[in-house]
């Protein structure tokens, strides 16, 4: 008989923190192994966290691997969850050698553990040796990570490596055939710098590689980047003598004032998503404010900046705070009505900044940006409408018994605010979206429990602004 078939779908809406047939929801996962793997999946597109006592449990029942194995990529499926890319969890989870090891590889390195690994001797070289070996596909990354962590000059030096990075097609481990593994790597190890890539043309590229194809790491933002560091940790510069100027910020100056605008910005776009792009901006709005909002604002540049921004390249909340401040904006309030397109956490951020810059009620915006206020504005913004669209969870049940069964969950933070909107949001038929749901999803655990609403948050200061007819 196959067994398949006597999965009971543990993973129902009710969860992720209930208990089902007296067993924990890891324990219940364990127990269907391996006809679980895809509830499990389910349940991390959801949202679902892996807590100290799941892992206790995974490591006392699992064989070593393959609790390292769930251990690890549920941790990493949750980092995806909050990066609004949730459609990528099936991908990581279910890909492959090539990636796993890939991303073992950069864990043991970045984290200097090789616990994902037997070598008792030379671990690191070893570890590069199999890389370089297995994961070719991968290889940007894994070399990456060698140069980040600070062990790429020890594991130069080996013969053995030397020998097999000298053999290694430079055109080939730059062309990638799958781009949402790319796109995976990207978002886990944004700190990891890698050359620019290809994609080949059996899978289409969507508009996250076209972003990135738009920036590349050159030779300019190398400068920037070293500079940048420079003046945030208040150290002299090393090098680029060639470059005019006593201290960074003079020699970012002068880059500024020597190189073509639009190439200086695109070097900063690659930038943005560190916090380096933001101490160069803010020095540049300093000193030359006017020049840089009209760079800023030339048909090519900006429309290299709308397509970053668009797909969360370009994220970092402080460089988009002066982004702001030099006057850009994503779009008119009538044009994100009218092409209703508020449709992840990414386009909810730049719409909360459209809205609410220009506020005078003294809004923190840095902490309007977080990730757990967004999700709370895109879940009253489902409210509101009465449509699931920020989240995978296949309904309303679903998706509120996720959160109010887990005592951590950070929107449990703001249910006060979200009581509000379920209260005052109606359907066309009058009930309050409250009344419906309950009434639509029995189960739906909607109990008005009176939450503290404390009026002089950020949160509610914003929602006065983004729905002033129910926070006020």
């Amino acid at each position: 008989m196959d067994n398949s078939t006597n999965n009971k779908n543990i993973f129902q809406s009710e969860l992720p923190c209930e208990k089902k047939n007296g067993h924990s929801i890891i324990q219940e996962f364990i127990n269907n192994y391996p006809y679980g793997v895809q509830d499990l999946i389910k349940l991390l597109e959801c949202g679902y966290q892996i807590t100290y006592e799941d892992r206790k449990i995974m490591k006392e029942q699992f064989p070593t691997d393959t609790y390292k194995y769930y251990a690890t990529f549920s941790r990493l499926a949750f980092k995806l969850y909050q990066e609004g890319q949730a459609e990528l969890i099936t991908t990581l989870i279910t890909s492959g050698v090539d990636l796993s090891g890939t991303i073992y590889t950069i864990e043991a390195l970045l984290s200097n553990k090789p616990e994902y690994f037997s070598f008792q001797t030379n671990v690191w070289v070893c570890i590069a040796n199999n890389a370089i070996t297995h994961y070719k596909n991968h290889w940007i990354f894994c070399e990456a990570a060698l140069k980040q962590s600070g062990k790429w000059e020890e594991v130069y030096k080996a013969e053995s490596f030397l020998r097999k990075h000298n053999k290694l097609d430079k055109n080939e481990i730059i062309a990638w055939k799958k781009p949402k593994e790319y796109k995976i790597l990207k978002l886990l190890y944004p700190q990891l710098q890698v050359p620019a890539v290809r994609f080949l043309e059996d899978e289409q590229p969507d508009p996250y590689q076209t972003a990135i194809f738009l920036f590349h790491k050159t030779e300019l933002s190398d400068m920037l980047e070293t500079l940048s560091m420079s003046i945030e940790k208040e150290r002299p510069v090393w090098g680029y003598h060639h470059i005019a100027g006593a201290t960074a910020e003079e020699k970012i100056n002068t880059l500024w004032h020597t190189f073509p605008h639009e190439e200086f910005l695109e070097a900063l776009f690659y930038l943005a998503d560190h916090k380096s792009s933001s101490s160069i901006l803010n020095l540049l709005i300093k000193e030359e404010a006017n020049e840089i909002r009209d760079a800023i604002h030339a048909p090519n540049t900006l429309h290299k900046l709308q397509t970053g921004l668009e797909v969360g390249r370009i994220y970092h909340p402080e460089f988009l705070l002066l982004l702001w401040e030099l006057g850009y904006r994503h779009k008119k309030a009538e044009d994100w009505q009218k092409d209703n397109s508020l449709t992840n956490t990414t386009k909810m951020r730049l719409y909360c900044l459209d809205k609410l810059f220009d506020n005078t009620l003294n809004i923190d915006l840095k902490e309007i940006l977080t990730s757990s206020i967004i999700q709370a504005v895109c879940l009253i913004e489902d409210i509101r409408n009465n449509r699931i669209t920020f989240t995978n969870h296949p309904n309303w049940k679903s998706r509120i018994n996720s959160i109010r069964s887990a005592s951590n969950h950070p929107l449990n933070n703001y249910w006060g605010y979200i009581d509000m909107a379920l209260d005052n949001f109606h359907t066309k038929e009058g009930q309050s979206m409250r009344t419906y749901l309950c009434q639509k999803e029995p189960g739906i655990k909607l109990d008005n429990k009176e939450e503290t609403i404390v009026k002089e948050t950020n949160l509610y200061k914003a929602l006065t602004i983004l729905y002033p007819d129910i926070y006020n």
